[in-house]
């Protein structure tokens, strides 16, 4: 418990800084919407980029599909859980009722993982955390725009889901594509030349601006929470979702995972997905969409001190020493 506190000490830190900004009136309501704006236009498209061109090729796409579709199933299956219990949210407003269905899709995915990973099993399973993004990137841009948005699956709905990250996580596939092509056809730049190096300048940049996003995100998060009411966070609305979020949707994705055969590597890292609180960018995503962003804050700080327990809990009982 103690090493996972310290690894999620960054977070702590940048989130803490959130909320001391908004308490020192430094950063308000309208900016928090403006900056979730450009950290969904600008900071993730860039992430997306930079971390799936520089990690991965072609060739490992399709040799380790098993991730991305790992990813699928497990945020699919938040959905399908958010989606049947959205019944007993009758009460409360709409944009409250898509933030919780939200919730219930999407869990820290990659940073936190990421931190996990490095520190139990090493560097190939931080790649594979970033591997199994390309799986979640497109449940959090289809059926996580359908959540927060409530549209249905008609034509309206599928030019929303032009966004620029979907955009660049589209992007990000044909450039590796074209990569592979043209490296079997020997047609890649040569090393040192001036076009190699305006391409590696491209995803620099993109790499420079993708750091943002994190922090953007904990920023973000932080004055939300700064601007909580007590109440939000001791609900029976908000011990539901924890217990959903943390115990109910990992046992049912944990209970699949270890239903099919996969290397071992593989079902481990999945299973550490599997069992991570709210995603710190819910709240962006909410202040984006106009969903209640309150809930959303509230459902984040909740879950994240909760895992502290529940995570090691779940990497003992069903991983033991592995």
């Amino acid at each position: 418990m103690l090493l996972l506190f310290i690894k999620m000490l960054p977070l702590v830190l940048m989130t803490l800084a959130g909320y001391a900004l908004n308490k020192h009136r430094v950063i308000d309501v309208a900016f928090n919407r403006q900056l979730s704006l450009v950290m969904l236009n600008v900071f993730y498209p860039c992430l997306i980029i930079s971390s799936i061109v520089r990690s991965f090729t072609w060739a490992s796409l399709l040799q380790n599909w098993m991730m991305p579709a790992g990813a699928v199933f497990i945020l699919v299956t938040g959905w399908l859980v958010g989606r049947a219990t959205l019944p007993l949210l009758r009460r409360h407003t709409e944009g409250t009722r898509r933030c919780y269905h939200f919730i219930c899709l999407m869990n820290n995915y990659s940073f936190l993982p990421m931190l996990v990973a490095a520190s139990l099993w090493g560097e190939m399973a931080v790649a594979l955390v970033i591997f199994s993004g390309l799986g979640s990137e497109l449940c959090v841009w289809t059926l996580g725009v359908k959540a927060l948005t409530g549209q249905k699956l008609d034509r309206r709905f599928l030019r929303n889901l032009v966004s620029v990250p979907m955009l660049a996580l589209v992007v990000s596939i044909v450039i590796l594509a074209l990569r592979s092509l043209m490296a079997a056809r020997g047609l890649l730049p040569a090393e040192g030349s001036v076009v190699q190096a305006f391409l590696g300048t491209v995803l620099d940049t993109c790499r420079l601006a993708g750091g943002a996003t994190i922090p953007a995100s904990a920023l973000i998060c932080g004055a939300r929470i700064a601007m909580l009411h007590p109440n939000r966070i001791l609900s029976p609305l908000m011990a539901g979702t924890c217990l959903l979020r943390l115990v109910v949707i990992p046992a049912v994705c944990v209970a699949g995972l270890l239903a099919v055969p996969m290397p071992v590597d593989v079902r481990r890292v999945l299973i550490l997905i599997a069992v991570q609180p709210a995603a710190m960018a819910s709240v962006t995503l909410a202040e984006a969409f106009n969903g209640d962003a309150e809930f959303s804050a509230a459902a984040i700080l909740a879950t994240h001190v909760l895992c502290l327990i529940t995570i090691p809990l779940w990497l003992a009982a069903v991983l033991g020493g592995g």
